[in-house]
């Protein structure tokens, strides 16, 4: 999935809506530039941004991917077939493999995150939790002014609202299960807009 896609994906929910890009940057807690460079494609945001893009149209996540929705109880996503959301070319550099975009009413969006030591530091603070499993590498996790060392094997779970800070620690990448989810049922949400 590339950044070009994904921003005229945005623009064509923001613009069914009725909604100019000055109101939605403003309910997202974005400028107005950063939002038109997010439609045209010359931004990639990390999914922090993203998740509240989607608050602030009032839509889920996944209608800014134009993956195929099924409406079977379950998404199966083999080993190296998850969407690529993100790839190098995101702010912080990470990568962001969506593991279960296809399935629609969920209320957690699962992706597996790249790291790389050479990347720089995310910062991020959005609704919703965090759910974090470490698969390989370390990574310096900040919740506030809290600094915990991840290592493989290690989890973490966390209100995301609290400001949060990533980065690699050594010479490995680093991978992890990371899990972002809402506080009610995203087909729930949908709903209630009619």
């Amino acid at each position: 999935m590339n950044e070009q896609t994904i921003g005229e994906n945005i623009r064509a929910l923001r613009e069914a809506a009725g909604l100019t890009l000055t109101a939605v940057a403003k309910k997202a807690a974005l400028t107005k530039s950063a939002l038109s460079k997010i439609e045209t494609g010359q931004s990639s945001p990390p999914i922090a941004t993203l998740l509240r893009i989607a608050k602030a149209l009032n839509v889920s996540l996944v209608e800014f991917f134009s993956a195929e929705k099924t409406h079977l109880p379950y998404v199966l996503t083999r080993k190296g077939d998850g969407h690529v959301i993100s790839r190098d070319g995101s702010r912080f550099g990470y990568s962001y493999e969506a593991l279960g975009l296809e399935k629609s009413d969920k209320i957690a969006e699962p992706f597996l995150l790249t790291i790389k030591p050479d990347d720089p530091e995310g910062l991020f603070h959005h609704e919703g939790q965090e759910f974090i499993y470490m698969l390989s590498g370390q990574m310096s996790f900040t919740i506030n002014d809290e600094k915990l060392i991840l290592r493989a094997g290690d989890s973490l779970y966390f209100d995301s609202t609290n400001t949060h800070r990533t980065c690699v620690v050594g010479k490995k990448t680093a991978k992890f299960i990371c899990v972002f989810i809402q506080q009610s049922p995203l087909g729930q949400r949908k709903a209630g807009r009619k």
